[in-house]
């Protein structure tokens, strides 16, 4: 390779280095990750529709769709029997007129079986087609100045969560079998080392903390927990007793 000049910068028409120069990669090199910002509480509940919008949008419009269209006849809605006069109906419904004799009720619809389910999809279908509208007007956007519209992110982040998920599963079978001490043990201090605190004093804290939640929950409440547990059942009967009772 030949050798550059050592004047080779009077050979750019402009101040930028060569890719050869470690003085410019130190001074133009920009990471590709944010720097941390502290979370704030008023961005907690901030909304912000991400690149994956447009598919969730289009999922809950098809799920308010498919609430419409059996509405009718899973309501009820189809087979009640309306009155000549669907006026004084309606307002006997709404305990304004009394058609019986009797003292008027307000809210006599509310008794109805399609009331409920009338009201819910009165909401969710014009809201979920105004979402839809703006997301696809987000996703347009995103396309126009080719920002990422896949859905890959969002459902990476839906399968990390499953993990946990997981692990709560994990920890309901493992109760009956070393019983509510052991399993909260093992789930508080694997959570913690599973979290990225894995120094010996986060270890430490780790089983404390679960302790603390067995002595409150099992010991001090009482919390009701299965009565056989094969661990347990290895103990002699008055130690298995107290463990059965107390942890």
């Amino acid at each position: 390779m030949k050798a550059f000049p050592k004047d080779y910068e009077t050979l750019f028409m402009f101040s930028e280095h060569t890719p050869f120069s470690c003085e410019a990669e130190a001074s133009d090199f920009k990471s590709e990750c944010p720097p941390d910002k502290k979370v704030k509480k008023e961005d907690l509940f901030k909304f912000k529709r991400g690149r994956g919008d447009l598919h969730v949008s289009v999922v809950t419009f098809g799920l308010a769709a498919f609430f419409l269209a059996f509405f009718w006849t899973e309501t009820g809605w189809n087979t009640r029997k309306l009155p000549d006069e669907f006026g004084l109906y309606l307002a006997h419904q709404f305990g304004l007129v009394d058609l019986e004799g009797r003292g008027m009720r307000f809210g006599r619809i509310l008794k109805q079986s399609w009331f409920a389910p009338m009201l819910c999809v009165l909401i969710l279908v014009p809201t979920t087609i105004w979402n839809l509208r703006a997301s696809w007007q987000v996703h347009r956007w995103r396309k126009r100045f080719l920002q990422p519209t896949g859905i890959g992110y969002e459902l990476e982040k839906y399968a990390a969560a499953l993990e946990f998920v997981g692990y709560f599963i994990g920890y309901t079978v493992l109760v009956p079998i070393l019983g509510y001490l052991v399993s909260t043990l093992a789930l508080g201090s694997y959570l913690t080392w599973r979290l990225g605190y894995r120094t010996r004093r986060w270890g430490c804290i780790s089983l404390l903390s679960s302790f603390a939640i067995v002595l409150l929950f099992r010991t001090f409440l009482q919390i009701k927990t299965p009565g056989n547990i094969w661990l347990y059942d290895q103990l002699p009967g008055t130690l298995r007793s107290y463990m059965l009772t107390y942890f």
